[in-house]
């Protein structure tokens, strides 16, 4: 016949002890990994932090705006484009004393007085007076970069001004080549070159530092 044996009263708590460590060595041993390797976290909520990080530090380019905020501000004549139409060039053209100028700028006007206002970020780089067109600001945006309002009616800047993009630099004036008493003619120079305003709204600060 067979003998039951009981076993020894330390055998069962040396059991436990041996399965405790083996647990306690493989959780070690994972955290050990995920430590080393942070691939292995594939938690949904740390995928959907590093998304949104990654989405938040991407900046939208800095637009350009208008050197006017009124919406009742319409154009009064284009700038003139060498490779426009015939058509398109003729109503860009300024009569003043007899003679026809082409226009370096876009003349805007308005029945009432509108403020005119920074395109960019930059600083007032002159100030003055013209016989013609009246009361000018020009502002520095870069070293490659001005832009010149004329024809103001009052003028809220200063010569070494740094302005803000949206600025107040002053209202709406008279010019001698209009009978409108709310006039701005604006002109973009950019590596000393005329270009379209109309068409520079529509360019980012991207654009002109490539």
């Amino acid at each position: 016949m067979l003998k039951h044996r009981k076993l020894r009263g330390y055998v069962l708590p040396t059991l436990y002890v041996i399965v405790l460590i083996v647990i306690f060595g493989a959780v070690s041993l994972v955290s050990s990994l995920m430590q080393v390797n942070p691939n292995y976290l594939y938690s949904v909520d740390v995928i959907k932090d590093v998304t949104q990080t990654v989405v938040e530090t991407v900046e939208e380019p800095e637009k350009i705006i208008k050197p006017y905020t009124s919406e009742a501000v319409r154009i009064k004549t284009h700038f003139y484009d060498v490779n426009a139409s015939a058509e398109d060039q003729e109503q860009s053209l300024i009569y003043f004393q007899d003679t026809y100028m082409k226009n370096t700028g876009v003349l805007y006007q308005a029945d009432e007085t509108f403020d005119c206002v920074a395109v960019l970020n930059g600083t007032v780089l002159n100030i003055k007076e013209d016989d013609i067109l009246g009361n000018v600001v020009e502002i520095e945006h870069t070293s490659n970069l001005r832009t010149i309002y004329y024809s103001l009616g009052e003028v809220n800047v200063q010569v070494g001004e740094v302005l803000s993009q949206g600025d107040i630099i002053g209202t709406s004036g008279e010019n001698n080549i209009t009978d409108s008493a709310s006039n701005l003619l604006f002109e973009v120079y950019y590596n000393g070159t005329l270009l379209n305003p109309e068409e520079f709204y529509l360019m980012s600060v991207q654009d002109l530092n490539e």
